[in-house]
Parts: C-alpha cells; sequence; structure tokens
C-alpha cells in the first residue's frame, strides 16, 4: 500500500488527521496522538495517558513506559510476529519507516476489527446470553443444590429419629402382633360361639314354626280347658265304677267259691241212685254249671272290657297332659304373637267332638255293661237261695 493510500484510508475512518509530512518526520506528539486515537477506537481505557505531559518528569518517564508497553503489545499483536518491537526509544526519537509500517500494521487491523465486529459482536453476545443462562443454571443448580442438601439434611434428621424411636416401635410391633394373636383366638371363638347360636336359631325357628301351627285361639282353648274338666270329671267317675266293679267282682268270686263246695256235695250226690227229685236237682245243678260256665265266660268278657276300660282311661290321661302342655305351649305363643289359626281350630273342635262322641259311647256302653253284670249277680243270688 502506497503512502497517499494509506493516508487517505487512516483519514477516512480516524478522528486524528496525518499528512504526509507527518509520516516522513514524525515527532513524538504525533506518534502519542495517533496511538491514542487509535486506542479509542478500539474502546481502550486512556484517561491515565491524556494529560501525562503535564506531569513531573519521573511520573512521564513512567507513563512513557507504559504506553510503550502497551503499544508493543498491540503491535506485536496486530502483525502476528515477535520480531516486530516497539521500544522506548521509537516513542521518543521515532522514525519515519517505523511509525509508517506501526500505523499501517494498526489501521490494518482496525479495518479487521470493524469488518469481524459485528459478527464478533453476534457471538459475542450470544455467548454472553448462554454465559448468563449457563450462570443461570448454574445458580439455579445451586439453589437445588442447597435445597437438596436442606431436604438431605432433614431426611437424615428424620432418619435418626426414626432409628431412635425403632427400638419403641419394635416393642409396639411385638406389643400389636402378640394383641392380634389374641383378637385371632377371640375371633375363632366367637365364630365357634357365632355357630352355636345360629344352629340354636334354627332349631327354635323350627320349633317357632311347629308351635305357630299348633296355636289355637283362646275359644279352642276354653273349650279344650271345659273338655278336659269333663273328662277329668268323667275320668273320676269311671274310676269309682272301676272300684264298684272289683267291689262286684270279688263278691261274685266269693259267692262262685261259695258255689264250688255246692257243686261238688251235688255231684257226690248224683252218683247214687235217688228219687226223681234228685234227678232235677242234677238237671238244676246242670243248669247251674252251664250258668256258671256262661258266669265265667262273662267274668272274663267284664274283665278284658275293665281292662280296656282302664286303658283308656290311661290313654285319656296320657292325652289330657298332652292336651295341658300344648295349651301351656299355645297360651305362650299366644302371649307373643296374638295370631289365630280357625282351620286349626275347626280340626280341634272336630276332635273334641269325636272325644266327646267316644265317651258318650263309652258310658253307653258301660251302662249296658252295669246292666248286664246286674243280671248276673241277681241270677247267682237266686242260684245260691235255691242251693240254700
Amino acid at each position: 500500500m502506497s503512502n497517499t493510500a494509506f493516508i487517505d484510508d487512516w483519514n477516512s475512518i480516524i478522528p486524528f488527521k496525518i499528512k504526509a509530512t507527518d509520516l516522513e518526520k514524525p515527532t513524538e506528539q504525533f506518534v502519542y496522538k495517533s496511538i491514542l486515537q487509535f486506542f479509542k477506537l478500539m474502546h481502550y481505557d486512556v484517561s491515565s495517558y491524556e494529560n501525562m505531559y503535564n506531569e513531573s518528569n519521573e511520573t512521564l518517564t513512567m507513563k512513557r513506559v507504559e504506553l510503550v508497553a502497551r503499544i508493543n503489545y498491540i503491535y506485536q499483536l496486530c502483525s502476528d510476529s515477535k520480531q516486530t518491537s516497539f521500544f522506548y526509544v521509537d516513542l521518543v526519537k521515532p522514525t519515519g519507516k517505523k511509525i509508517i509500517h506501526l500505523l499501517k500494521v494498526l489501521l490494518n487491523y482496525l479495518f479487521y476489527i470493524n469488518m469481524v465486529k459485528e459478527t464478533v459482536l453476534e457471538k459475542a453476545n450470544n455467548c454472553a446470553e448462554e454465559c448468563s443462562e449457563l450462570n443461570a443454571k448454574l445458580n439455579q443448580e445451586q439453589i437445588m443444590k442447597e435445597e437438596n442438601k436442606i431436604r438431605a439434611s432433614k431426611i437424615n434428621r428424620h432418619i435418626d429419629d426414626l432409628k431412635s424411636q425403632l427400638p419403641q416401635l419394635m416393642h409396639q410391633i411385638e406389643t400389636l402382633q402378640h394383641r392380634k394373636h389374641t383378637l385371632q383366638e377371640n375371633i375363632s371363638t366367637l365364630k365357634a360361639n357365632n355357630q352355636h347360636l345360629a344352629d340354636k336359631i334354627i332349631k327354635l325357628k323350627i320349633n317357632h314354626s311347629e308351635l305357630t301351627e299348633q296355636i289355637v285361639a283362646d275359644d279352642e282353648a276354653s273349650s279344650v280347658r271345659a273338655t278336659k274338666l269333663s273328662l277329668n270329671s268323667e275320668i273320676e267317675k269311671l274310676t269309682e265304677q272301676e272300684k264298684e266293679l272289683q267291689q262286684t267282682y270279688q263278691i261274685h268270686v266269693s259267692s262262685i267259691n261259695n258255689i264250688r263246695p255246692c257243686n261238688a256235695l251235688m255231684e257226690k250226690l248224683l252218683q247214687f241212685g235217688i228219687d226223681d227229685s234228685c234227678k232235677n236237682l242234677r238237671c238244676e245243678i246242670a243248669e247251674l254249671n252251664s250258668l256258671y260256665d256262661k258266669l265265667q265266660k262273662r267274668r272274663t268278657n267284664l274283665t278284658n272290657i275293665y281292662d280296656g276300660l282302664q286303658k283308656n282311661c290311661e290313654e285319656l290321661e296320657v292325652l289330657v297332659g298332652q292336651k295341658n302342655q300344648e295349651l301351656q305351649v299355645r297360651r305362650r305363643v299366644l302371649e307373643k304373637n296374638g295370631r289365630k289359626n280357625d282351620n286349626k281350630h275347626l280340626d280341634k273342635e272336630k276332635r273334641l267332638k269325636a272325644l266327646e262322641q267316644t265317651h258318650e259311647l263309652y258310658e253307653q256302653f258301660l251302662v249296658a255293661q252295669r246292666a248286664e253284670m246286674q243280671e248276673v249277680i241277681d241270677m247267682v243270688e237266686k242260684s245260691i237261695d235255691f242251693i240254700k
């Protein structure tokens, strides 16, 4: 690049204008101002160098050394070579060749910076955003880490508390297991009792159903009670009649025993040949013997009838006892339920009527037997009177 083109390019971008004469014979102030403008365009902080020539010699010398070091650093960076260097003498006593080469390198670097500035800024912004995001994530992770630490600390404390409570909990578990075993045994016992009670309930329901079927009304119970009383009175009468028949039977037995010697005597008399009167007596004796046989048969019949009557009386007593039990059960059921059963009442009335009819038949039969017994007694008495 020629010096004229360089000057034009420099003046077009850098506010500090230069001329060809400045490049031919550069001075310290020219180099100082040119480098200072370049640093400003590069956004370097050069506020400490702006008034360095108004300071003392020592401070000025130190500032010159700092400025030379910075110029050398940027010079080598832009030229990409360690062999190109800028020394203190180049600032104090500059030469045209060295200064032109320095300014051209810095200008090229400035053009390059302006050319890649947007891309670099965009990348830098992206990097800055990514850096911000990463910092935010890092902060969030740090916060989460702290929260996790706090949570872990709480969990550890909770674990320590649980460890301290573990013996007590083990003791409680053993107590609960023992209680569970006891409750299971109680449950087994309760189940067995429940089954037993269920069986009892079923039996009671069956008995209740049977008793419900046997329920009678109050009227039927009253009629059964009255029938019972009448049957009891009839039984008493039949018992008295039985005693009378036994007494009569004893009388007949004694009479028959008295007749037997007479019969034996009459048989002995008949063995002798006697007159017609004896023959008549023999005929009468034969009649008496036949009468005696008839009386024996009647006696046997009466004994059978007596036994039958006694058996019927016993059956009636058993039936009356059963009816008493049924009446008591029915009365209890009626007190609880108060239910009525008309059909069963009619059946019971029919049975009672049948019993009354049977009772009447027994009474008629007893009357007939009494009459026959009285006839037998009369005949025996006549026979005794005749023998006497």
